[in-house]
């Protein structure tokens, strides 16, 4: 998988320059970061629900246990309540901690000053909206996605962000519980497809209880499904079509494919948006086998991350000033793209695409290339 090919290569950098940067270093440091501002015309909520299936034990917990998810919501909303907190204090260490992993330090939490746009716990507007589900890559959080979700519950869909529990680096629960990821940091084969399994079901089980939750009950169009994720996400997207026809369309934010999608291709239609590297193996096999709608568009001057928000942190965390002397580190990390032109560019074309296969609503830009956006190459295209 892609994650897994970047970290070794991160980890590589990181290692043979961690000593660049003297250890009593303090970077400036910007106040505050406002998330780019959402482009379409109804406001946003954001809620947490609390998931547990009985029917499921949970395969990772140390003790046994029913299989247990935090899921952020976010969706069309009545501007009433306070805007948001980007995460708690526990999720603001994690990141820190893994980006200093990366940089070998200097970077202190920096997450509570991240604001973004959604109304916490604001009373939903309206009705009949569509419904995404969107899956983090290995290690990932759910507040990692705020952008791209808040953006897409600006135009009208119900956005849910799946923290896999024991794979999310840190999941805090409502009784206080932090759950630490116990994933191994390179997955066998076998592991792998194990958590490919369980993502699949995460995101089945996610479905299945949002639609009755008091808050979002009669308010969703469960004809109008979609499934989306970053790296590892983007293949659970995939299986995750292919395991259940209630999904309709699939968006991989730069993830490989697994055997399935790979060797069957997706049956419904389906995007990759991916960075401008040459193209990892599966994505070969999956255009070679899916029949059904697909584009492959590549982003020049992205990074595995620039479909994350962490693309927006550079100057907030301070790992710009910590990284300028490894240029190399920062590219893999940020990119050379401008964050905020990458959450553009994902944005428009991730909204693009369910406008065309949820609602009906053809879009140009997805079948040629756009002058607005000359940094994105159409790669592939079926048919």
């Amino acid at each position: 998988m892609r994650s897994t090919r970047l970290l070794a290569v991160l980890l590589t950098l990181a290692a043979g320059t961690a000593t660049a940067l003297p250890a009593a270093a303090a970077p400036a440091r910007t106040q505050h970061l406002d998330l780019p501002t959402p482009t379409g015309r109804l406001a946003v909520g954001v809620t947490d629900l609390h998931l547990t299936d009985p029917s499921r034990p949970d395969p990772w917990s140390p003790a046994p246990a029913a299989r247990e998810l935090m899921v952020r919501a976010w969706y069309p909303a009545i501007a009433v309540t306070p805007r948001a907190r980007y995460t708690d204090d526990t999720i603001s260490t994690t990141v820190a901690a893994h980006l200093n992993g990366v940089i070998g330090g200097g970077v202190s939490p920096f997450l509570d000053r991240v604001r973004p746009h959604a109304r916490q716990d604001a009373p939903v507007f309206g009705a009949g909206w569509p419904v995404l589900l969107y899956s983090q890559g290995r290690g990932g959080m759910r507040v990692l996605s705020t952008s791209l979700a808040e953006d897409l519950a600006s135009h009208g869909y119900v956005v849910l962000s799946v923290d896999h529990t024991y794979d999310a680096a840190a999941v805090r629960f409502p009784d206080g519980r932090v759950v630490r990821g116990n994933r191994p940091e390179i997955p066998t084969e076998e592991q792998r497809a194990e958590e490919l399994r369980v993502r699949v079901a995460d995101l089945r089980t996610t479905l299945d209880q949002a639609v009755t939750t008091p808050r979002f009950r009669g308010r969703l169009d469960v004809t109008k499904i979609g499934a989306l994720g970053h790296s590892m996400g983007g293949a659970t997207a995939a299986e995750t079509m292919r395991a259940d026809p209630r999904f309709r369309a699939g968006l991989n934010l730069d993830g490989g494919f697994w055997n399935g999608a790979a060797n069957h291709g997706v049956p419904g239609p389906f995007l990759l948006l991916s960075t401008a590297a040459p193209d990892y193996p599966t994505f070969t096999a999956w255009k070679a086998n899916h029949r059904a709608w697909g584009r492959h568009f590549a982003l020049t001057g992205a990074s595995h991350y620039s479909a994350t928000d962490l693309s927006l942190f550079p100057d907030i965390s301070g790992a710009r000033a910590l990284l300028h002397d490894r240029p190399a580190v920062f590219t893999a990390l940020f990119g050379d793209l401008f964050g905020p032109r990458a959450t553009q560019i994902n944005r428009t074309y991730s909204r693009a695409f369910f406008h065309q296969h949820l609602h009906g609503i053809p879009s140009p830009l997805l079948n040629a290339p756009s002058p607005d956006y000359p940094e994105q190459t159409l790669r592939w295209s079926h048919p």
